[in-house]
């Protein structure tokens, strides 16, 4: 569950076309809408389209924590935005370019907006409404354009405002609160007046409090070729960054009044209550002491020890973590769940561990990740006070070596983690092996239901290497599979590459 919003103070409108000139504030607007061809356009527009292609970037899905994101390529994009109402519909058909065990190639992607209703829209045309921080990040998303927020702010009636104007950096900076409350800091060029970037905060479970860039370059004419509609000059390369990360790279030509579709989320839509994520908890015995804790999209496992436990993986966010670290507690009452062991850092995987500081787990991970946790762990969430900001503990981490074995060993239980050497999901990724139980748990690697392979036959290599007698496979995603599974899967696998 990723919640992003903003909560600002309201700050009084101060009209366009109130008595006397305009503000400083607000005339380096009307500066930026002239250089764009036309205050008047950009004041009176309707719509905003935006066509092109480009990248979508998969946050927190990098090879490793210092490397580049993995994106999708998008053959398609489309943007409407219906100024009048406050609604916009997304479009696009995106390929992955990544490594994946159930590729979609083609794929349609449609998300609305309307108000503060988000929505997505199925292959078959149904809408379903999405998460409330949906709504709040695609608001956020309709502004980042400079039509979009200059139109906002010098429109007739308008009750947003602008203030706070200063020089950065040799541009020309202005905030723009909307009548909703979140703040857009506009930068504008001081040599051709036209907008460089808009930046806004927001919230990711991971990164806490983060600041989302759109930087607008190569601004080139577009638009209708005289009468009523205005030639403007807009940006065609649009990226957007949350912190330092690249989100969305898009080419595009953009228009201003053209015919749009029906952007409306449906009266039922409108009527139901945002979904929120919660937790649903399944617990399947594998051996004694040892419990697969399932019944989502992904599962950790719990690894009784003689006088304390260890859970492997604190998935997705706090709400599922803390539920897992209840059932624990319920399974194993009489010890304390000393570790928590994070198979790699991508943020499906590692939501849930500031949570798992919060209650006082040890961290176990590959070295690589030491300087991603530490950063994690520090980073500021003071937009929504999680588990740890309320609860705060210091991060106390152990981690794996190299390609060394690292060993947990209590009595007659022992466990053992190994970092998958040659993955190329994740350069830290890391498999644990429960001797006794002949048990592997791994993550994102191998499914025995996946479409796909890429990863099984560098799996079956590093078992093989290691010599461990496995039988059963955990995923974190999945069910469970038999070793003559993983064998089978990546021989086939192996035989399409040859």
């Amino acid at each position: 569950m990723t919640r992003r919003w903003l909560s600002v103070p309201f700050v009084a409108a101060v009209g366009i076309y109130a008595c006397g000139p305009a503000t400083p504030d607000l005339q380096i607007l009307h500066d930026a809408a002239e250089a764009m061809g036309s205050e008047r356009a950009v004041r009176e527009a309707t719509t905003l389209v935006l066509e092109g292609k480009g990248r979508a970037y998969r946050l927190g899905q990098n090879k490793s924590p210092t490397s580049d994101l993995t994106y999708f390529e998008v053959a398609s994009y489309k943007r409407e935005v219906d100024l009048t109402n406050g609604r916009m519909r997304v479009e696009m058909v995106r390929n992955p370019a990544y490594l994946t065990g159930n590729p979609i190639f083609g794929e349609k992607v449609v998300q609305g907006l309307d108000g503060d209703v988000a929505y997505n829209v199925t292959p078959e045309g149904e809408q379903s409404r999405a998460a409330e921080q949906a709504a709040r990040d695609r608001r956020a998303e309709l502004y980042h354009h400079p039509v979009a927020l200059i139109h906002l702010a010098i429109k007739d009636g308008s009750t947003a405002t602008a203030s706070n104007l200063r020089q950065e950096e040799g541009q020309e900076v202005v905030d723009i609160t909307a009548p909703t409350g979140e703040i857009f800091t506009l930068y504008i060029a001081s040599d051709t007046k036209l907008p460089a970037r808009v930046v806004s905060s927001s919230y990711d479970v991971n990164l806490g409090d983060v600041k989302v860039t759109t930087a607008f370059a190569d601004y080139a004419e577009t638009g209708g070729l005289g009468g009523f509609q205005a030639r403007l000059s807009l940006p065609r390369q649009i990226t957007t960054m949350i912190d330092r990360y690249t989100l969305a790279d898009w080419r595009v030509t953009s228009n201003i009044n053209s015919q749009i579709g029906d952007l409306t989320a449906s009266d039922a839509l409108r009527s139901a209550s945002p979904p929120a994520f919660a937790a649903n908890v399944q617990v399947e015995e594998l051996a004694t002491g040892v419990w697969a804790l399932g019944g989502q999209s992904h599962n950790s496992v719990l690894v009784e020890f003689p006088t304390y436990a260890v859970v492997i993986e604190a998935p997705q966010n706090e709400t599922r973590t803390l539920a897992v670290i209840q059932k624990v507690k319920e399974l194993v009452p009489n010890k304390p769940l000393q570790y928590v062991i994070n198979t790699h850092h991508h943020f499906d995987h590692s939501g849930g561990v500031r949570a798992a500081v919060a209650e006082g787990l040890t961290v176990i991970t590959h070295e690589i990740n030491r300087p991603f946790f530490e950063e994690i762990i520090s980073r500021p969430h003071t937009l929504f006070a999680d588990h740890l900001s309320k609860s705060p503990k210091p991060l106390v981490l152990q981690t794996v070596t190299g390609d060394e074995k690292f060993e947990l060993r209590d009595g007659n239980r022992s466990l053992e983690a190994y970092r998958i050497a040659g993955d190329l999901h994740n350069d830290g990724n890391l498999m644990i092996y429960l001797p006794r139980e002949r048990l592997l748990v791994q993550a994102d690697v191998f499914a025995a239901n996946a479409r796909e392979a890429p990863f099984a036959s560098n799996l079956l290599k590093n078992v093989q290497d290691r010599k461990l007698r496995v039988d059963r496979i955990v995923g974190i995603h999945g069910p469970i599979a038999t070793f003559a599974q993983l064998e089978e899967v990546a021989k086939k696998a192996a035989a399409r590459t040859d």
